[in-house]
């Protein structure tokens, strides 16, 4: 079962994607995928030599560590995009009854703010912006040259590669078209074959797709209830959550909101101190 994270739950390591097993946590999706492998004695990778696995190895390798962060200095650069290329309704997503113009500011600046720290921790921040734009296209080559007219990356049948470069290309591709991204448009026109994977990896994974995008349901999977019982259950629980992400975001909001006129504060005192000196000084040269 999917759980709404309203993004703020994460892991104990602070990860997302993560899953709980039997009372276990498993955090970080590669080593969800060869937990839960194990466990239910299903290997994806179970058809492959120790060539084509040690590919595969290279090739998640330069998806998680570099492609992401490309992906990720275009989120944290333009985040009006992101809520636009998304179609993000951030009242959905946090779980709370604040107006939109509100939590697109509070995104706008949160996101913005701390992801871009990370970017550049990272190291990808710290490059000009078409160089990262050029490391992104070479990824998709890379990625499109070892596709080449295959179904999937190492043949008919899809496997940790084929999921964890999905979840990647997912999120370039399915941009919203009148929203600029350099990186969907290179995919689209120089890697074809990619935009075929990641349609095929759509309808074999998540056939009802369009119905979850518009619903937004996370379990559409499962079974639902009576619908009565169904509308009373999910208008409690929606309340419930509104409620208590209310107070979280406020939380979140008021202590940024303290940030910015803590330094607007500090940088006025500053401005009063240059000009203090600055008179002395001219007072000095009068004498």
């Amino acid at each position: 079962m999917n759980v709404d994270h309203k993004m703020k739950f994460r892991s104990k390591k602070g990860l997302l994607p993560f899953v709980e097993l039997n009372g276990e946590e498993i955090a970080d999706s590669a080593i969800i995928l060869k937990e839960l492998g194990q466990r239910f004695e299903k290997d994806l990778d179970a058809g492959l030599n120790n060539d084509q696995k040690n590919v595969s190895h290279a090739m998640i390798s330069m998806i998680e560590n570099h492609l992401v962060w490309v992906v990720a200095w275009w989120r944290t650069k333009y985040p009006e995009n992101v809520i636009k290329g998304y179609k993000m309704n951030l009242q959905h997503a946090l779980g709370t009854r604040i107006p939109n113009g509100i939590l697109n500011f509070f995104f706008k600046y949160t996101f913005a703010r701390k992801g871009a720290k990370k970017v550049k921790a990272q190291g990808m921040g710290v490059h000009k912006p078409e160089e990262i734009i050029e490391f992104g296209q070479n990824d998709l080559k890379v990625l499109s040259d070892m596709l080449a007219d295959k179904p999937f990356f190492f043949g008919d049948e899809p496997t940790i590669l084929d999921i964890v470069a999905f979840a990647s290309l997912a999120q370039v591709y399915f941009i919203d078209k009148e929203v600029q991204y350099s990186l969907r448009d290179y995919m689209q026109e120089s890697c074809p074959n990619l935009v075929g994977h990641v349609n095929r990896m759509k309808e074999r994974c998540f056939p009802d797709w369009e119905d979850i995008c518009k619903t937004l349901d996370l379990n559409s999977h499962l079974p639902k209830p009576p619908l009565e019982e169904k509308e009373n259950k999910e208008e409690k629980k929606k309340e419930k959550e509104e409620k208590e992400g209310d107070k979280e975001i406020e939380k979140e909001m008021a202590k940024d909101f303290e940030k910015v006129i803590e330094k607007s504060e500090k940088e006025e005192k500053e401005v009063e101190k240059d000009v203090e000196e600055n008179k002395q000084k001219e007072e000095k040269e009068t004498k």
